[in-house]
């Protein structure tokens, strides 16, 4: 983890495993805890404020939706996936996604379908601005965040959490490698998605997403692997800050 990093501080009370638990995924989640990188129960505890217990339970969580891998009694480090398990959970995503665009354009809110506009439209001022391209990476992470969240499941929201843990600071280390240089294909798509949902064509916005996130998918494994960033053993180099 670099040097500096601020960490929040957890507070007391009867749940400090699940603080500790929603605090290391974040971190994993966010590209704070990189794949590959070795972690302890001692280290985290004191970045959190608390004793090495809380942070063992998390890790038994953490193991459990592979986030992060024991290889063996003493050594535990974030996942690295491989090129092919990546690809996998883009797959399970893909299915994921469309199911929750289906249920958002079908359950949504007025309020929640003006937020994804809103979104929609922060992602294409963006764009026309041709602002980095990991500023659009976010902007567009926000989007089917939105989205997620318009489905009204929270198992389905927990399970999409799963599969995207890597991708956010994936695509952006890829992302920074093509500078302004953005694709506008992944913004056409989303103007597609959006309509969908305001039609409450529940089967078109299914549809439309599965079909974006693989085409977008694809992209993003290419690129990480043109940019030296994936290999066949893991997702990057791995890192042992100790």
């Amino acid at each position: 983890m670099p040097a500096g990093q601020a960490v929040r501080q957890l507070s007391t009370g009867p749940s400090l495993s699940e603080q500790a638990y929603q605090a290391v995924r974040q971190m994993i989640v966010d590209g704070t805890l990189t794949p590959g990188e070795r972690l302890t129960e001692r280290s985290l505890g004191g970045m959190l404020g608390v004793s090495p217990t809380p942070v063992r339970e998390a890790f038994r969580r953490l193991e459990q939706e592979h986030l992060i891998e024991r290889r063996d009694s003493r050594t535990v480090t974030v996942a690295a996936p491989t090129e092919a398990q990546l690809r996998k959970l883009s797959l399970i995503q893909n299915a994921l996604r469309g199911v929750a665009a289906r249920l958002a354009a079908e359950g949504a809110s007025d309020a929640e379908l003006a937020e994804i506009v809103a979104a929609l439209r922060r992602g294409i001022d963006l764009s026309r601005r041709r602002a980095p391209a990991a500023a659009q990476v976010a902007c567009a992470r926000g989007l089917h965040e939105l989205i997620d969240r318009a489905a009204h499941s929270q198992p389905l929201t927990d399970m999409i959490a799963t599969t995207t843990a890597f991708g956010l600071a994936e695509r952006v280390r890829a992302a920074q490698t093509l500078g302004e240089q953005y694709p506008a294909a992944g913004l056409t798509e989303h103007e597609r998605i959006v309509e969908a949902l305001l039609a409450r064509d529940g089967a078109r916005a299914e549809e439309l997403m599965r079909a974006h996130l693989g085409r977008s998918g694809e992209f993003f494994l290419s690129l990480r692997r043109d940019a030296g960033l994936l290999d066949e053993t893991g997702a990057g180099a791995a890192r042992d800050d100790g």
